[in-house]
């Protein structure tokens, strides 16, 4: 029986709802942990999907993950993530927390990438700037000891908000 089957069992059906594929996983926040969720992502949201936006969902989530994996560990206590995502119409929506350590205010400023022409370019920085031009409804905050970011990465040519 399929979900949509279930939910009109009765004697007052309820109107259809779709089922979208999502993704769920909680995980130690290890870069080789990040590299395994990430090809479980493609393999779960891969298949007929084009490929630019496969490669904007999987750019986002391995600079989020990887920022997790190597700046918020709590060296005590280790740092799990939880990750959450929904294909939705127009995109994916996304949820990440984790128990590390908080986001530095200035991660969250809007950025820009170094003029052209520029001789040296400072190390560090430009991933922050792809997480915000790739989504869309990008939010953090942090609550108790748990920091939490949602955002949405559309579909390729619907159109992104900046």
């Amino acid at each position: 029986m399929t979900p949509s089957h279930r939910q009109n069992v009765g004697p007052h059906p309820r109107p259809s709802m779709s089922t979208k594929p999502m993704f769920h996983r909680v995980f130690a926040a290890e870069p080789s942990v990040v590299r395994k969720t990430l090809v479980d992502i493609r393999a779960r949201f891969g298949a007929g999907l084009d490929e630019d936006t496969m490669g904007r969902l999987e750019l986002v989530l391995a600079e989020v993950l990887n920022n997790v994996a190597e700046h918020a560990v709590d060296v005590q206590q280790g740092t799990s993530i939880h990750l959450c995502i929904v294909r939705q119409d127009a995109g994916f929506a996304c949820a990440i927390t984790d128990d590390g350590v908080s986001l530095p205010q200035e991660c969250l400023q809007p950025r820009n990438l170094p003029q052209d022409g520029a001789t040296e370019l400072p190390e560090g920085g430009f991933g922050w700037y792809l997480i915000q031009d790739l989504t869309q409804a990008l939010c953090y905050y942090r609550e108790r000891h748990r920091n939490f970011l949602a955002f949405s990465v559309p579909f390729d040519g619907v159109e992104r908000a900046h």
